[in-house]
């Protein structure tokens, strides 16, 4: 047994076995058997199998500082066999999911990788950069980069945010179905969604959101 998992074992036990968020933290992902395997894998340099297993663990569900993980592994993957735009965009996605991410010193300084990751860090994400699109109007290029942040990854609140933004884009573009969509979305990553004054009161969106909002 792990120091953690013991120490873990014992704060339940402390508590009575009646702490609902301790037993939650001994709960180990869906995921986390085929993390682990592609993780030993990578380290045995089968990588083709660490690929497949890491991609796996990703796919049956992981806690965000697992799924960067996965993502971190398989960019230095795809960059080790010179697939660049692949490793990129697992660089976004573990990005995307653990903004803070940074690699240690002996990854970091990869030949192959280690650039590529610098880059990425000192780029603005594709969800910062959408919100700047649409604050300054630029809605075509700000709904793009949206629905890139939605594909690499967001958590529950941003994805909800991305998709009401998309939702405002469709409305005053006068495509309704596709704007109700979008707000179906985003209620559905945030049931408890509500829109601030000045968007709620937005002669368009406002009552198709409410709308959406009230099931009709």
């Amino acid at each position: 047994m792990s120091a953690r998992v013991a120490m873990l074992v014992a704060l339940v036990a402390l508590s009575g076995c009646s702490s609902q968020p301790l037993r939650a933290l001994l709960q180990p992902s869906k995921g986390d058997a085929a993390l682990s395997a592609g993780l030993r894998e990578y380290d045995n340099g089968q990588y083709a199998e660490a690929a497949r297993n890491l991609q796996t663990g990703i796919d049956l569900g992981l806690t965000d500082r697992e799924r960067a993980k996965a993502h971190k592994y398989l960019a230095f993957i795809h960059c080790a066999s010179g697939r660049e735009r692949s490793c990129r965009d697992e660089f976004k996605r573990a990005l995307a999911v653990e903004p803070e991410l940074e690699l240690p010193a002996a990854e970091a300084g990869h030949p192959v990788w280690g650039p590529v990751f610098a880059q990425l860090k000192a780029e603005p994400s594709s969800f910062a950069l959408a919100l700047e699109q649409y604050e300054s109007g630029d809605y075509d290029e700000s709904a793009k980069n949206f629905q890139v942040a939605i594909r690499d990854g967001l958590d529950d609140k941003e994805r909800a945010n991305a998709h009401k933004h998309l939702a405002f884009i469709h409305c005053a573009a006068s495509r309704e179905r596709q704007c109700r969509d979008e707000f179906r979305r985003a209620l559905t990553a945030d049931p408890a969604l509500e829109l601030s004054a000045a968007e709620a009161g937005h002669p368009v969106w406002g009552p198709i959101f409410r709308s959406v909002k009230a099931g009709r």
